[in-house]
Formats: C-alpha cells, sequence, structure tokens
C-alpha cells in the first residue's frame, strides 16, 4: 500500500463517528394501583352492553330508511329540490306516501 493509501485510511478512521454507548432497557415494572383507584374488576362474562350513542334532538322518534341506487336518482332529486325548495326528507317522505296510495295502505302524516 502506498504512503498517500495509509494516509487516507487514518482519516476515514478518525472521521467516522463512533457509535455511541447505549444504555440497556429497563423492563417495566408494574404500577401499583393508588389508593383513590378502585382495584380492576374481573370482566363479566357475555358481550359488553353497547355504549349509548348520541342522537341529535331533531332525529328522536325517527329511524332511518335508506338504498343504494345510480347517480341519476340523486341528480334527479335535486333538480326536484331546486324546483320544490324541499329537503331530502319532504321528498322521500312525499314519494313514499305517493306509493303507499298507490297500493291502498296508511298514508304517513308528515308533521
Amino acid at each position: 500500500m502506498s504512503k498517500f493509501g495509509a494516509i487516507q485510511q487514518q482519516l476515514e478512521k478518525a472521521s467516522r463517528p463512533k457509535p455511541a454507548a447505549v444504555a440497556p432497557v429497563a423492563k417495566a415494572q408494574p404500577v401499583p394501583p393508588s389508593a383513590n383507584e378502585p382495584a380492576p374488576q374481573p370482566e363479566a362474562s357475555g358481550p359488553a352492553p353497547a355504549p349509548a350513542r348520541y342522537k341529535a334532538p331533531s332525529r328522536e322518534g325517527k329511524t332511518h330508511i335508506g338504498a343504494y341506487l345510480t347517480p341519476d336518482f340523486k341528480r334527479s332529486m335535486r333538480l326536484v329540490q331546486a324546483e320544490t325548495g324541499e329537503d331530502t326528507t319532504q321528498l322521500i317522505a312525499r314519494a313514499l306516501n305517493e306509493l303507499f296510495r298507490a297500493h291502498k295502505v296508511p298514508v304517513v302524516d308528515q308533521d
């Protein structure tokens, strides 16, 4: 090896950062329950009850009816909305009542 090559190797070794010493990771210790917290209770058998879900006041006493339709239905509904000024709920209720009349079943009061 030439003198130049030996000097270059020494420079490379000197410029390399030395790996930092890494402290070993301590194992997590269980935390004892505090005096203010109740001790955890074993889970009851069976499924847990579903959490109460928020329901907007405007939806109280009502149910959802939905369908997946082609985009053409939505386009036509938007045109009717622009013409009548009614919202989607009003239009669907009116359309269902017309369907109910055609089949001679009781119509639903929309109020």
